[in-house]
Order: structure tokens, then C-alpha cells, then sequence
């Protein structure tokens, strides 16, 4: 396992064991590691996760640039995973609502909202069922925030 790897382990681990601090920490050395590779794809999701665990911490203002970047190294791959971007969106989503930005947050949740949409097919294929949690939490969330 290369160094990389192992940090992100750790955070898991950490975040996993509810120590977002250390999970923030660990997350951190290996972003900054990442930077100076050449993976889009890793760093796209090494930033996604680190903002997750911000959001969690309560933190939401500090996420932001980890969500912009996240979309932006996403955008730069023509074969990125879509349930990735989809998750990267979702993440944007709930940074703007912890933030109280609900025009942008219900934009964001839209978004997310069509991107879970065209994977129904994989949802169905991971779960067994034709239920689209993706699809469902981004209609309640807009609902829940004034939205159609």
C-alpha cells in the first residue's frame, strides 16, 4: 500500500471511529500529497470526502473550496465515474444548505437530483431494488427547502 493509500485508510478509519478532527488531519497530508501527482480522479474524491467530513464538523464554510475544486478536477476527466460526480454535486449541495445558501443549495439538489436519475440502472444493479436513494434524499431536500 503505497503512503497515499494508507493516510486515506486512516481517515476513514478515523472518521468511521466519529474522530473528525484526526480523519480532517490524516484527509489533509494526503490531499497535499496528491497534489503533486498526477491522479484527477483521487484527488477529485480525496477532496469530496474532506469536505464531507468538514460539513460533519461543522465546518460547512471551509468545504466550500474542497466542493469547487472536487467539481472542477471531475469536469477535467471526459470518463469520470458518474456516480462520482453525483456525489461530488450531492456534496456541493449540502455544503451551500449548511451554509444557508437555499437558492444555491436547491440548484445544486437538482442537479444532483438528474445525475442520480440517469443511474437508476446502476442503483437497481447494486441493491436489488428499483428504489433510487440518490433520487429520493434530492427531492426531499429541495422539498424541504421551499423547492420543487
Amino acid at each position: 500500500m503505497n503512503p497515499v493509500e494508507a493516510l486515506l485508510g486512516t481517515a476513514q478509519a478515523a472518521r468511521q471511529a466519529g474522530d473528525l478532527a484526526a480523519a480532517i488531519d490524516h484527509q489533509t497530508v494526503a490531499i497535499e500529497m496528491l497534489r503533486g501527482g498526477s491522479n484527477p480522479l483521487a484527488l477529485a474524491q480525496a477532496l469530496r470526502h474532506r469536505a464531507d467530513m468538514l460539513i460533519a464538523s461543522d465546518r460547512a464554510g471551509d468545504a466550500e473550496q474542497d466542493c469547487a475544486q472536487a467539481l472542477w478536477f471531475y469536469a477535467q476527466v471526459p470518463d469520470a465515474p458518474p456516480l462520482d460526480i453525483a456525489n461530488a454535486v450531492r456534496c456541493a449541495a449540502t455544503q451551500a444548505e449548511a451554509v444557508g445558501d437555499v437558492a444555491g443549495a436547491i440548484l445544486l439538489w437538482r442537479e444532483a437530483r438528474t445525475r442520480y436519475a440517469a443511474l437508476s440502472d446502476l442503483f437497481e444493479a447494486m441493491t436489488g431494488s428499483a428504489a433510487n436513494p440518490g433520487v429520493a434524499e434530492a427531492t426531499a431536500r429541495i422539498e424541504a427547502l421551499g423547492g420543487e
